[in-house]
């Protein structure tokens, strides 16, 4: 293959085109349904601009992942059936490419959060090769990144590189989602040896560089 004006050698080629939503073939014009090339056009509460009619998943744009379509469905369902008028867009969706090591997110990344909170923002970083878990298994590519706002130390997001990343990746959620404070990680007993380690570790972290040294006390 010559790319570029220079030829590249290689066993396999991998082509990703991205996706788009196939609506034109649903007569939706028919039925009034407004869309465009970026899929159906939905509210807050994924209703259309037919009242009756609700959207969600990949056809409307937005995340493409199978949870969040699944999420989007169920949402859907309930404001349709039981006149409920819960919200079924989000600005950030918890997502996991499963790759060797894994990567997974859930929030800001720091290019983003800096974009929508200006400089009141930082991360830290724990490596997986202080994980005793990781070193165990022979596994220690990796990390755990939290962004986090400096006026006050609330979690912002986190990007989790390694083995399990996806299944490490829940607690943030659960931080983001209700309000957990990085004390609430930082305090709660995490089976030792896990990789559920590194989300202790990288939550004390964060309080030392927000708190100070103080905080830095022994432990295993």
């Amino acid at each position: 293959m010559v790319a570029g004006g220079q030829e590249v050698v290689g066993d396999a080629l991998l082509l990703v085109t991205g996706r788009r939503p196939n609506v034109e073939r649903l007569d939706l014009e028919k039925a009034g349904v407004a869309f465009s090339a970026r899929g159906i056009q939905v509210d807050d509460t994924l209703r259309t601009t037919v009242p009756h009619i609700y959207a969600a998943g990949d056809c409307i744009g937005g995340f493409q992942f199978t949870h969040y379509a699944g999420w989007q469905a169920r949402t859907a369902a309930r404001n349709a059936l039981f006149g409920d008028s819960a919200k079924g867009l989000r600005e950030w969706v918890v997502w996991t490419t499963f790759t060797d090591p894994e990567v997974a997110a859930a929030g800001f990344t720091e290019p983003w959060a800096r974009e929508k909170f200006g400089d009141d923002v930082a991360s830290v970083e724990w490596p997986m090769e202080k994980v005793d878990r990781a070193r165990t298994e022979h596994d220690t590519s990796g990390l755990v990144k939290v962004v986090y706002r400096k006026s006050d130390g609330a979690p912002l997001g986190a990007t989790i590189v390694s083995e399990r990343a996806g299944d490490l990746i829940p607690e943030w959620i659960y931080a983001l989602e209700y309000g957990l404070k990085v004390e609430d990680i930082a305090g709660a007993i995490h089976v030792y040896p896990s990789f559920s380690r590194a989300n202790v570790k990288a939550a004390r972290s964060l309080l030392k560089a927000t708190i100070g040294p103080q905080y830095d006390v022994l432990e295993i």
